[in-house]
């Protein structure tokens, strides 16, 4: 190590066995935020975003921009339903939801078009579609407006 610069400092690095065990962590509290990853309509984003995924792998006689404007609708999903999960004002939590759901929208009228086309066999696009409508149906019941008492 005589040829180690002055200004090089070595540290102790303790052994895996050496390491204090982390407990795990509580429950949240009834009322407390989540994390966004322990949201289940964030996991079924996710989910489709990767059943996506498959059936653009699968459809590769179609058009390009057809996939890929899957592929980006997909893709910005789970995006928008992190960002509404972590935003505390209602007003603009409800504008990512709905932006997401116009996202999911456009995701399974492309989703309609490859399985008329008979570009992907129905076997791999129905599962995806059963997902994206259920996936709406959630949204569309975050994306309501509270009604306004006079």
């Amino acid at each position: 190590m005589a040829d180690t610069p002055p200004f090089i400092r070595f540290k102790y690095r303790p052994t895996d066995e050496e390491l204090p065990v982390a407990e795990p962590e509580p429950p949240p509290e009834r009322g407390a935020p989540e994390r966004h990853d322990r949201i289940d309509l964030y996991q079924q984003a996710l989910g489709f975003a990767s059943r996506v995924f498959t059936v653009i792998e699968l459809a590769e006689a179609e058009r390009y921009y057809l996939r890929d404007q899957l592929d980006r609708k997909s893709a910005i999903i789970p995006q928008l339903v992190a960002q509404g999960l972590a935003t505390a004002d209602m007003q603009a939590r409800r504008a990512l939801y709905q932006r997401a759901r116009e996202a999911l929208t456009d995701c399974a009228a492309i989703l309609d078009m490859l399985a008329e086309r008979g570009t992907v066999e129905p076997e791999a696009l129905e599962p995806t579609r059963a997902l994206a409508l259920a996936l709406l149906e959630k949204l569309l019941a975050l994306t309501v407006a509270p009604p306004r008492v006079w």
